[in-house]
């Protein structure tokens, strides 16, 4: 996992667009809307990214690494449990999965930790269940420290 920017290329795919839009913007409302209305938006991956975020899935995205925006909205964690919520409504099968590598991705990412919300979304993701040993190594690898303590403490 990397901190570096987003690769030039196309533009996240039109289906998935909007709902990234959502949880760039800390938009609840609007992403629980249109969770409702495409309820694949929580189990199908963007085909698109690439190395480490290839084709993700819309959970990863609230760890913002790689970094498009280089910022995240400071109800990131509340952002992060409702698409969980949805995800746990809907059965999405890849679930745990998708927990634990967005988990890495927030322990390994630099934008959680300036915008003061790595603590709070690590703890969301691990209180849906996320496993903290495939977090720790990345978020060394990184120099995360906080990320690591949180990682140890949890």
């Amino acid at each position: 996992m990397s901190m570096s920017a987003a690769p030039a290329g196309p533009p996240i795919p039109e289906r998935f667009r909007k709902v990234v839009e959502a949880v760039d913007s800390g938009d609840i409302e609007g992403l629980n809307a249109l969770v409702a209305a495409d309820p694949g938006l929580l189990r199908d991956r963007a085909e698109w990214g690439d190395g480490y975020f290839r084709r993700p899935y819309l959970l990863w995205f609230v760890a913002e690494n790689p970094i498009r925006n280089g910022t995240l909205p400071a109800n990131i964690a509340a952002v992060t449990g409702a698409i969980l919520d949805a995800a746990k409504r809907n059965s999405v099968p890849t679930l745990l999965e998708q927990l634990d590598y967005a988990l890495g991705l927030v322990c390994s990412g630099r934008v959680p930790r300036e915008c003061g919300v790595q603590r709070d979304l690590i703890d969301t993701l691990l209180n849906a269940g996320a496993r903290p040993d495939g977090a720790v190594l990345p978020a060394l690898a990184h120099r995360e420290v906080a990320a690591v303590e949180r990682l140890l403490k949890r």
